[in-house]
């Protein structure tokens, strides 16, 4: 019987970097075996098979012809993940042909690559199990996860700093700790990937910004505009219909109530990234729940 693979926690900004692990640079004993399942592998060495991923489903297409196939597109705080269930997922599309969006869910599935064209990949997740959670679930998940990349993130910093490669650095990876999995994903990173550092940069900032938006009156904010904020939220809520809130007619609203655009911006900026709304279409903003 085949072992499961675990599934790992990931933001969409790493898993949409994600490229194919090639059966070259896995372990000889891997590399023969032709039941090992097919593994990717992040810009910060993360080799995953299955994600477990929470975020807020806002769109949904059913883009099957013969049969029902579905394509989610779930957003987290650093981006969106691209889900699809068909026949071969029957529990996971049934699911997703019946939840209402928005909607905070939780969902399971294998991560898959597609490279129509040389140089153009696009990464999606084959959902397995789909469910529906609340607000608090999807940020302890964010929370977790941002405990778990930031660890990567230090490990993968620390190895690019030193500037060992090869066996060299899979023996000073080891001797400082670091498992045996993240260790050969990290040397194989740091072989494949042109600009490292950049990618390390780009993930930090996402993670700060995501974590950032959980809490609209944290300790940095002044009571005034913790304030303002709470008004642009509450205004949110009483201006959104069925199909969301014009976000030019919003801005004029805030503004004949005292509320500057700046403002406003700053909190749909950080509702967006907190997955607390999305934007059906271009200039519309809807609340999820």
């Amino acid at each position: 019987m085949l072992k499961r693979e675990v599934a790992k926690r990931v933001f969409a900004r790493e898993f949409e970097a994600c490229r194919e692990l090639e059966k070259t640079e896995r372990t000889d004993s891997e590399a023969a075996d032709s039941k090992t399942p097919n593994l990717l592998i992040s810009p910060l060495g993360l080799i995953l098979n299955r994600v477990f991923v929470v975020g807020v489903v806002t769109e949904l297409d059913n883009i099957g012809t013969q049969s029902e196939m579905w394509k989610a597109r779930i957003v987290d705080p650093t981006g969106a993940f691209t889900v699809y269930a068909g026949q071969y997922q029957p529990e996971a599309s049934i699911f997703l042909s019946t939840v209402q969006v928005p909607a905070f869910i939780a969902l399971t599935g294998k991560a898959r690559t597609y490279e129509p064209e040389p140089g153009s990949v696009f990464v999606s997740i084959r959902a397995e199990e789909v469910n529906v959670v609340d607000e608090e679930i999807r940020n302890r998940w964010v929370v977790d996860t941002a405990e778990q990349t930031v660890e990567r993130l230090e490990a993968f910093s620390d190895a690019l700093t030193k500037g060992y490669r090869g066996e060299k650095l899979r023996e000073y990876l080891l001797e400082k700790g670091i498992s045996s999995e993240h260790t050969e994903g990290i040397v194989i990173a740091l072989e494949r990937e042109r600009s490292p550092a950049e990618f390390v940069k780009l993930l930090r900032a996402s993670i700060r910004e995501g974590l950032k938006a959980l809490d609209l009156d944290s300790e940095n904010n002044t009571d005034a505009k913790a304030d303002q904020k709470e008004f642009v939220l509450e205004l949110l809520k009483e201006m959104d219909g069925s199909k969301g809130v014009d976000y030019a007619a919003f801005i004029d609203a805030a503004a004949s109530r005292g509320i500057s655009e700046q403002v406003v911006e700053e909190v749909i900026r950080f509702l967006l990234e907190g997955g607390q709304c999305y934007e059906p279409k271009i200039g519309i903003i809807k609340l999820v729940g």
